[in-house]
């Protein structure tokens, strides 16, 4: 734990920039969470070596036929003895094989419990990851827009000293201004935080992401092996495990046998004997038939439930997918259509307004719907990239 700490202190106090993969590696390799896992998992596998064992033997020692007037006499009739015995369960019916059995099945849905948090870890890292690159690259948007209305102030501030524009459409771009230093201190805020978010399932402190995949989008195009995922493959296991439990709780119904032997050492006047017992409950209440049929029950209930629940992890998958493409249509469009035209309008009324025919006003409007279509892009972008890291849930990629 000490080292632990210690990693977790150094790794906090150094910042660096960091790739998606190298976050991954590090979250999955210092999450509390997994290791507590891995540590639960080691505890099943202890519990497979037990499940085998008999119990141990119980070993009686002791004195009989005691007299309260001569307790240390042992001569004085011939039932008076010391004794040793022992006891032991034999267990019947495979119970040990099928305890056994039972024991694998819990360590395998451990395993697969880590196994889905670690792709949910993964995916929510993509998240995180992919929302700030996106952010950061709007930050940067809005950086330069702002160089643009502080041209288009001085502009208008021009044409207002020389009588061709009114003090309102300075003011206007000044407004302009403002708007645009609200968007980015939201936008610096929500960078901040995500970035918080990220170092905190990361154990990393980090400065930015580096090498993303985000400057060219494509259509998605993912399939699902729903077998193969921990979820499924959890809900298979249950079954089996439960049918294991019918058959340990059918094995039940012969009972176990306890083998008693016990030595009884006497005086010399008389000989030494031996006791020989066997003690066999009696299973006269039929619970262990009830409890058979109940788990065999409970097995059915989970087996009838993978279909439908192999039909909401696909149904997640497309409508992710879904969003994504849709969000991909959506960025095409603004950017290889709306955008080139709005650029060019923009230029055309600053060409205009060097002769004085576009009042400094149209220059404004144009400018500001031109900054909202680009953050519209930006925000399909974002709306991309995090319906495609939910996909990352799903598709089990390396």
């Amino acid at each position: 734990m000490k080292k632990l700490a210690l990693t977790f202190i150094i790794c906090s106090s150094l910042s660096f920039a960091a790739s998606i993969d190298e976050i991954v590696s590090n979250s999955l390799q210092n999450s509390s969470d997994l290791r507590s896992l891995n540590h639960s998992i080691k505890v099943a596998n202890e519990n497979i070596k037990l499940a085998s064992k008999w119990s141990d033997p119980v070993l009686s020692l002791g004195f009989n036929d005691i007299h309260f007037t001569k307790p240390f006499k042992r001569d004085k009739e011939a039932m008076q003895a010391s004794f040793i015995g022992l006891s032991q369960v034999i267990p019947t019916n495979d119970k040990l094989e099928i305890k056994e059995k039972i024991a694998l099945k819990d360590m395998q849905i451990k395993s697969l419990v880590l196994e889905d948090k670690k792709l949910k870890l993964k995916a929510k890292i993509y998240e995180l990851a992919y929302s700030i690159v996106v952010l950061e690259k709007k930050l940067k948007l809005l950086n330069e827009y702002e160089k643009n209305i502080k041209t288009l102030e001085s502009l208008s501030k021009s044409l207002y000293e020389f009588g061709k524009a009114t003090q309102n459409e300075v003011l206007d771009t000044k407004v302009l201004f403002l708007n645009v230093q609200i968007q980015k201190q939201k936008l610096k805020n929500l960078i901040d935080n995500l970035y918080l978010k990220l170092e905190q399932i990361s154990y990393m402190k980090i400065d930015e992401i580096s090498q993303t995949k985000t400057q060219n989008l494509s259509k998605l195009t993912l399939n699902m092996n729903s077998d193969e995922h921990p979820i499924i493959k959890q809900e298979y296991v249950k079954s089996k495990r439960y049918m294991y439990l019918s058959k340990l709780e059918k094995a039940n119904e012969t009972p176990d046998i306890k083998l008693n032997v016990t030595y009884f050492n006497r005086d010399n006047k008389f000989e030494d004997y031996a006791n020989i017992s066997v003690n066999i409950p009696l299973a006269i209440n039929n619970t262990q038939s009830v409890k058979s049929l109940k788990a065999k029950f409970e097995s059915n209930r989970v087996s009838s439930k993978l279909d439908d629940t192999k039909r909401v992890l696909q149904t997640e998958l497309k409508t992710y997918i879904n969003n994504a493409n849709s969000a991909y249509v959506n960025y095409e469009l603004i950017k290889k259509q709306v955008l080139p035209l709005k650029n060019k309008i923009q230029k055309n009324l600053e060409n205009y307004n060097s002769f004085s025919s576009v009042k400094p006003q149209d220059l404004i409007k144009n400018l500001n719907e031109l900054i909202s279509f680009e953050i519209k892009a930006l925000d399909e972008k974002f709306e991309y990239f995090s319906n495609y890291s939910k996909t990352k849930y799903y598709t089990l990629e390396d």
